[in-house]
């Protein structure tokens, strides 16, 4: 009788093994479509089934605008802007809502101890 039971339990801990291997791999990555041209920036994503998202900077004044896209049958398609940024500040910021264990401040500070970059007295940008 026990000889029966060996082979349930091996087909049981090997399917419950397959499961919580899919469970703690990472899922793979998504594709992404992008392109540029020397003004805009269009990359596209997906959001969830049937639906894509769609960032479009504009380099040049340094706005982005965001779209949902929606697939399906021909009376189902559309495209709904989301919405857009003037983002020329928020890429000025060293950070913001940000979880890292270690600050830009301390990163900065630490490559300067190391001499990987210079003092921030030393650069410039003009302004």
């Amino acid at each position: 009788m026990k000889l029966l039971h060996r082979p349930i339990e091996l087909v049981l801990a090997a399917a419950l093994g397959g499961l919580l291997v899919r469970w703690a791999l990472p899922q793979p990555a998504r594709a992404q479509a992008a392109d540029s041209g020397p003004r805009y920036v269009a990359v596209a994503a997906e959001y969830m089934t049937g639906v894509s998202l769609l960032y479009v900077l504009d380099q040049e004044t340094e706005h982005l605008a965001v779209y949902e896209a929606h697939g399906g049958g021909p009376n189902a398609r559309e495209v709904v802007f989301v919405g857009a940024r003037d983002i020329s500040l928020d890429t000025r910021l060293d950070g913001f809502n940000d979880q890292s264990e270690i600050s830009a401040r301390e990163l900065r500070e630490e490559f300067e101890k190391r001499g990987l970059l210079p003092p921030p007295e030393l650069e410039g940008d003009g302004e």
